[in-house]
């Protein structure tokens, strides 16, 4: 392993904490009982981030690396990240959802990213490619609620 693949892990353990408060936050604004739905919705993806981190962490710590634990040294995928990377400007559900899209978005950008770089090791490729996967489904699920 390399130490792109550790830089890049890193990137992705950043983008996931980052989806995670993300979508804390899009809960807390959240003021309407009627949305439940997509406070439910909201958990779940903080829920899959929280297993995306805990995959990427092991993976750093298998190849003897240390793991990020917050968002102060960027790497070049991170660093993208947030220059893409959406606040949340409201508490209407279709701003929230919109705000959710772009945060989505950004990282699909991420991971295909991520998934570009030349010289990643297999396993490393593949862990990114099925979290990408995943995620796709929640970027698809989130675009089709915003434009309902």
């Amino acid at each position: 392993m390399t130490p792109l693949d550790g830089e890049v892990l890193n990137d992705m353990i950043r983008i996931n904490a980052d989806r995670i408060a993300g979508y804390q936050r899009a809960i807390a604004e959240l003021t309407d009982l009627e949305d439940n739905d997509l406070r439910v919705l909201f958990q779940r993806y903080i829920d899959d981030s929280t297993i995306f981190v805990r995959e990427l962490t092991a993976a750093l710590e298998k190849m003897k690396l240390p793991a990020s634990t917050g968002n102060t040294a960027m790497g070049k995928i991170y660093r993208a990240w947030m220059e893409i990377k959406a606040f949340f400007t409201g508490d209407e559900r279709q701003t929230i959802l919109n705000s959710c899209e772009a945060m989505e978005d950004a990282v699909k950008k991420a991971y295909e990213s991520a998934l570009n770089q030349p010289g990643l090791f297999p396993e490393i490729f593949e862990l990114i490619k099925a979290q990408n996967k995943q995620l796709q489904k929640a970027h698809f699920q989130i675009k089709r609620l915003r434009d309902s």
